[in-house]
C-alpha cells in the first residue's frame, strides 16, 4: 500500500478493543503502559527498550481474549496468570518485527521468587517484564469508579507491597512506591487525561516504519493478529475475519478494483469486526434469536469498530470500508444510517463479504448453507440492503469464493 506506519498510533489505538470488559471501557492497558513508560524513565532505561516496553504493556493480555478471562485477571492474586500469558505469547512471536515484544508478555506475570513456566525467576525474568508485572498489580487496585483518586493512593501501594519480594521485584516496587509518592503520578491516571499525556511522554520516540515493503508486512501481520484474537472470542466465529478478508480481497479484484485496493480491503476485513471484543460472550454465543436488548448492544460493534481505527492517521478508506460493514442501500442499516451513493463501494463489497461468509461458515449449530441457499438469500437482500451489482459479481464467480474456507489455516498459533 505503500504506506509508513506509526506503530504507536496503531497498537494504542488497536489496544482500546482490549480493553472492553462487563462493564465498557476500562482504560487498564493504556494505564498500565504509561506508568511502565514512567517507571522505565526513572530508571534510565535506552530509547529502543522504552519503545519495546512501551509496544509490549500496550497489548500485554492479548492472550486474555474474553470477557470471562479478563474479568479473572482483575484480582491482585491471580489463581492461573500464565495462560493468557502463554498465548499472547504465542500469537506475537511469529512476527518478526514484534518478536522481542513476545519474551516480555510472556514473563509479564513471572513472580519474582521463582515457580514460573519460564523457568526463570528474580532478575533472570526480563526487566520489562518485572515492570508491566509491577504497574498492572497496581492498576487492578485501583478503584476506577471512585470520585477521588487520591484516596486510594496509601492503601493501593499499602496492598502492592505483600507482594514485594514474592510476586514482583522489591527493586521496582521501591522505584514504583516512590514514583507514587508524588499527587500528579495518581492524577494523571485519570482516563480523561491519560491519552494526551502519554502522547507527551512518548514524543521523541521514533515509532515509524518506513520502509514500504516491511511497513506493508507489518500491517497485514498486526492485522491477523488482532483477527485472531476477535476470532478467538467466540466458538462461532474461530476463522470469520479472516474469510472475509480474503472473500472481500477477491470481490473488490472480480469488480473491477485495484491490486492497491484489493490490499486494503484485506485489512478491512481482517479488522472488520474489532468493535466485537466489546459484546460480552454470551451473546455472541447464543444460539437463539437475540432480544432486543440484546441486538442492541450487537449493533454498537461496527461503531466501536469505526471509532478505534478512526484514531490511526492514514486509515480513513479502510475504516469506511470496515465500519460500514452493516450499512444498507435504504438506509436501514446501523449504527450511522448511511444510504445510497453516501454508502462506498469498498463498504458495499464487505458487506457482501460478510453475509456470504457468514452463510456459508460451519457454525456449532448449523452446517455451511448450500450455493443454492445461499444466491436465494444474497438475492433476498438486494437491492434494498446489498448492492445487486456487487452480489452478481460473487454469484457469477461462486466457485472462486466456494473454495476458500478449504485454504484458510487453523487459527491456533504455532
Amino acid at each position: 500500500m505503500k504506506t509508513s506506519i506509526n506503530l504507536k498510533d496503531f497498537f494504542n489505538s488497536l489496544s482500546t478493543a482490549l480493553d472492553f470488559t462487563y462493564s465498557g471501557l476500562s482504560g487498564h492497558h493504556r494505564r498500565v503502559a504509561y506508568m511502565a513508560v514512567m517507571l522505565a524513565k526513572k530508571l534510565r532505561l535506552p530509547d529502543e527498550r522504552i519503545r519495546t516496553l512501551y509496544m509490549s504493556s500496550i497489548i500485554h493480555d492479548i492472550g486474555a481474549i474474553t470477557m470471562r478471562e479478563r474479568n479473572l485477571l482483575a484480582q491482585l492474586e491471580i489463581e492461573d496468570p500464565f495462560t493468557h500469558s502463554e498465548m499472547g505469547y504465542r500469537m506475537v512471536k511469529n512476527i518478526q518485527f514484534l518478536e522481542p515484544m513476545s519474551h516480555i508478555i510472556k514473563s509479564h506475570h513471572d513472580s519474582w521468587r521463582g515457580g514460573n513456566p519460564s523457568g526463570l525467576r528474580g532478575n533472570e525474568i526480563p526487566l520489562e517484564s518485572r515492570i508491566i508485572n509491577a504497574v498492572d498489580r497496581l492498576d487492578v487496585l485501583l478503584n476506577k469508579n471512585a470520585a477521588y483518586i487520591l484516596e486510594q493512593s496509601e492503601e493501593a501501594i499499602s496492598r502492592l507491597s505483600v507482594l514485594a519480594g514474592r510476586i514482583i521485584d522489591p527493586d521496582i516496587f521501591a522505584e514504583l512506591s516512590e514514583l507514587a509518592s508524588a499527587e500528579s503520578f495518581w492524577l494523571d491516571l485519570d482516563y480523561q487525561f491519560l491519552p494526551d499525556l502519554l502522547e507527551k511522554l512518548l514524543a521523541g520516540y521514533d515509532f515509524y516504519v518506513k520502509d514500504d515493503m516491511l511497513s506493508d508486512d507489518l500491517l497485514f501481520d498486526v492485522s491477523s493478529l488482532f483477527a485472531r484474537v476477535i476470532d478467538s472470542k467466540s466458538v462461532f466465529t474461530h476463522k470469520h475475519s479472516r474469510l472475509v478478508a480474503a472473500v472481500a480481497a477477491k470481490l473488490s479484484l472480480v469488480s473491477g478494483l485495484s491490486q492497491e485496493d484489493a490490499d486494503k480491503m484485506l485489512m478491512a476485513g481482517l479488522l472488520h469486526d474489532l468493535g466485537k471484543l466489546s459484546v460480552p460472550e454470551e451473546i455472541l454465543e447464543k444460539p437463539g434469536k437475540l432480544s432486543p436488548e440484546e441486538f442492541r448492544i450487537i449493533k454498537k460493534h461496527t461503531y466501536y469498530t469505526y471509532r478505534i481505527l478512526d484514531n490511526i492517521p492514514g486509515f480513513d478508506e479502510i475504516n469506511r470500508w470496515a465500519s460500514f460493514h452493516h450499512e444498507k442501500l435504504d438506509g436501514s442499516g446501523y449504527p450511522f444510517r448511511l444510504n445510497g451513493e453516501n454508502i462506498p463501494t469498498g463498504s458495499r463489497i464487505m458487506a457482501v463479504s460478510d453475509v456470504f461468509s457468514a452463510l456459508t461458515e460451519d457454525r456449532p449449530y448449523r452446517m455451511g448453507l448450500p450455493r443454492q441457499r445461499v444466491v436465494e438469500i444474497l438475492g433476498n437482500m438486494s437491492p434494498e440492503g446489498l448492492d445487486p451489482q456487487v452480489v452478481k459479481n460473487l454469484v457469477n464467480n461462486y466457485d472462486l469464493f466456494e473454495a476458500l474456507p478449504k485454504r484458510l489455516d487453523p487459527l491456533t498459533p504455532e
